[in-house]
């Protein structure tokens, strides 16, 4: 694309898949037991989702003048019709940096990239989502990781079926033209990829799937849930401890050394987990564990 060029609405329902991001490596990230659904690596960071006919999957390709300087402003500009679908079904969704949230659940995420002279900001319509099917397919090194898991993403993640009827395509198609054509002034064109871009993009699919056979997970030891929200469980030679971390706080905490030990007893700021570990075990083993606690919990290094 040049600058001045007519911008590209990429629209469409996928096939169910994992999509990996490109440094994740299919072998560490998914379990090996589910191999009926196709695994692609996108040319993007980010770590693996879950895509299929329930996402209406809407990728913006424009002019790199399209946008704004500020690569962190694109998302506001660019999802601002897809808010607008939102709001006229009456659910009252708020973009938080590249997330949509709905009701303090995030309800879609969004990615954005320079390709060539063009950029490109792509996200769904999360109509609905099959929890359980998605932590299924995730590598866990136990159950307790995978029940965690799926009670972590029902608490965090939502979708358009809890709030509200789910809409027809062509009611989707419809409002999201209309507000593009508010938003930026659009008239549209609807077509189809000719014979030799199909080609082309045949050609250029070949170049980005090849897997990344890593030995680490994108993640060490466990999963991001969502920007703020990681869960991780590590090995030890005497145990394991499992660990839900929310911003800076540990949210979730089991130890295998101590089963019984309710799990409110642990939540905290992770320099006093000691001192509340000394109530349940002798000093050495305290001073260990929370040692150990904070070797296995993750939080996100912008908010560090």
């Amino acid at each position: 694309m040049q600058p001045g060029d007519l911008p590209a609405v990429v629209w469409g329902r996928p096939q169910p898949h994992v999509c990996l991001g490109q440094h994740q490596s299919a072998s560490v990230e998914l379990n090996a037991a589910y191999a009926d659904v196709p695994v692609v690596r996108r040319p993007l960071g980010g770590g693996g989702v879950w895509v299929d006919p329930d996402q209406a999957c809407v990728a913006l390709v424009a002019p790199l003048d399209f946008f704004p300087f500020r690569s962190a402003d694109w998302y506001a500009h660019a999802l601002q019709p897809m808010l607008q679908v939102y709001h006229e079904a009456g659910l009252p969704v708020a973009l938080a940096a590249q997330d949509i949230w709905l009701h303090g659940s995030k309800l879609a995420g969004s990615g954005a990239a320079t390709i060539g002279r063009a950029g490109v900001v792509g996200s769904s319509f999360m109509l609905d989502f099959p929890i359980e099917q998605f932590a299924g397919r995730v590598a866990s090194p136990s159950d307790g990781f995978r029940q965690w898991l799926i009670e972590a993403l029902r608490a965090s993640l939502t979708c358009w079926s809890q709030h509200a009827s789910v809409p027809d395509w062509e009611w989707l198609s419809m409002v999201y033209r209309r507000a593009a054509n508010g938003q930026f002034g659009w008239r549209w064109e609807q077509s189809r990829l000719r014979e030799d871009e199909r080609a082309v993009r045949d050609d250029w699919r070949a170049e980005l799937i090849p897997d990344n056979e890593g030995s680490a997970r994108m993640i060490p030891y466990g999963i991001k849930i969502n920007a703020a929200c990681y869960l991780t469980e590590r090995q030890y030679d005497t145990g394991w401890v499992r660990v839900l971390t929310q911003g800076r706080r540990l949210a979730r905490v089991a130890l295998s050394v101590a089963p019984g030990l309710p799990e409110a007893q642990l939540v905290s700021e992770p320099r006093s987990i000691a001192a509340e570990l000394a109530a349940h075990l002798d000093s050495a083993a305290a001073h260990l564990w929370a040692q150990r606690i904070t070797e296995t919990a993750y939080f996100n290094p912008e908010s560090i």
